[in-house]
């Protein structure tokens, strides 16, 4: 099958400019609709008695759009015959108009033996071109006024080139899939996310949560303005006039097996990234944080951690649940008994392990005389710390 977007066919004088013409195939007939596959995911229907004989299921053909319908594009036949008499004229047909003479204002053009007149500023041209450049040739226009007292028709190029280019769009965004992975540039930043411009003429945007698994205050941290960069597409809303970029996905998610690393009930360490009225957020593995809520703590006597935590302190949390795909982590300043964790107490924990890990290697048993001291001396450490904290000020 031809490239759809092929080069513009030339009107009956060779004109430069005419209605992209679309390549398509027949892939239902059901009553007066007949159903057009046009490329991947764009589909159009077009009325069956277009055709002098009845299409068939296979059948290809040329197609110029007419704009959308119930998300179908409305199509006609490329060797459809133009509008050319005031019957038949109304606002939004799309005409072959070839320019005749210009002024200062415009262009003066006939369409068959009606006379048209297109103002300058619908010429499509930039403002420092004169429109005479335009003057022998055959272009498609869309009909913006109809006066039929004076029997003239104000048409538009730029309407037209419009639809061209948002077609192009739509063939492109069609042609787009979750997953994806696109190559642009940034052309914007914005607190809330960075804009990428990719392919032609389409733009998605890389929210601040999809930069990086780490916290990103603002995208200007990660990007520049023209930095070439790849993403994924992630979701395509609003019929692809918006797309979801992210560029975290690009690399594997940290919290790909984190069970596996974090198991439940471990004492880690980690360092306070935020506290809030509801609970503070602890950084316990590059990209990942935790929550350890108000109902974790003792906040011993205050409304919540505020006054306990600082953000960039270390300190000790056990791993209360994991829910890898919605990338949240609970985390509790409490032992399953309820006693306070001590700030130390992960590097201890991690001691003790490694150590009974060394007795385990050599054939000692775990509650044998080696795992019986191991356990004491963690356990002594622990009840000194507590009373430690619990001593009144001297």
């Amino acid at each position: 099958m031809r490239d759809p977007r092929s080069e513009p066919v030339q009107g009956p004088d060779h004109g430069a400019h005419t209605l992209k013409v679309w390549n398509g195939v027949v892939v239902g007939v059901y009553g007066d609709d007949v159903f057009v596959e046009l490329g991947p995911r764009m589909q159009g229907v077009i009325s069956v008695r277009q055709f002098a004989l009845r299409p068939r299921i296979g059948d290809t053909h040329e197609y110029t759009l007419r704009g959308r319908e119930d998300g179908l594009w409305a199509l006609a036949l490329r060797e459809s015959a133009s509008l050319s008499t005031w019957e038949t004229m109304e606002k939004g047909s799309l005409v072959h108009a070839r320019a005749i003479r210009a002024d200062r204002d415009g262009l003066e053009l006939k369409i068959g033996p009606l006379h048209a007149f297109m103002p300058k500023s619908h010429t499509g041209l930039p403002r420092d071109q004169r429109p005479d450049v335009l003057v022998g040739k055959t272009m498609t226009c869309e009909v913006i006024e109809v006066d039929s007292e004076r029997q003239r028709v104000l048409v538009s190029r730029k309407l037209v080139a419009q639809r061209e280019r948002d077609d192009d769009r739509q063939r492109d965004v069609g042609a787009l899939s979750v997953g994806q992975v696109v190559h642009g540039r940034v052309t914007r930043l914005e607190p809330y996310g960075a804009f990428v411009s990719f392919g032609r003429g389409l733009e998605g945007m890389i929210h601040v949560s999809n930069l990086a698994y780490e916290r990103v205050e603002h995208p200007g941290a990660l990007l520049q303005l023209g930095q070439t960069v790849s993403a994924k597409v992630l979701a395509l809303r609003n019929g692809g006039k918006r797309i979801a970029l992210g560029l975290k996905q690009m690399d594997e998610s940290p919290w790909r097996e984190l069970e596996r690393r974090l198991p439940l009930g471990r004492i880690v360490e980690g360092t306070v990234k935020r506290v809030l009225p509801f609970g503070a957020f602890v950084g316990v593995l590059p990209g990942i944080e935790g929550l350890v809520h108000n109902t974790q703590a003792e906040l011993r006597g205050h409304k919540d951690l505020r006054a306990q935590l600082q953000p960039g302190e270390r300190i000790s949390v056990r791993v209360l649940s994991i829910d890898a795909p919605q990338e949240r982590l609970a985390l509790s300043l409490l032992h399953v008994d309820g006693r306070a964790i001590l700030a130390d107490e992960a590097p201890s924990h991690a001691t003790f392990e490694a150590l009974l890990g060394e007795a385990a290697a050599r054939g000692t048993a775990l509650n044998s005389g080696l795992g019986r001291l191991l356990r004491g001396a963690l356990d002594d450490a622990r009840k000194t710390r507590a009373v430690s904290d619990r001593a009144p000020d001297a």
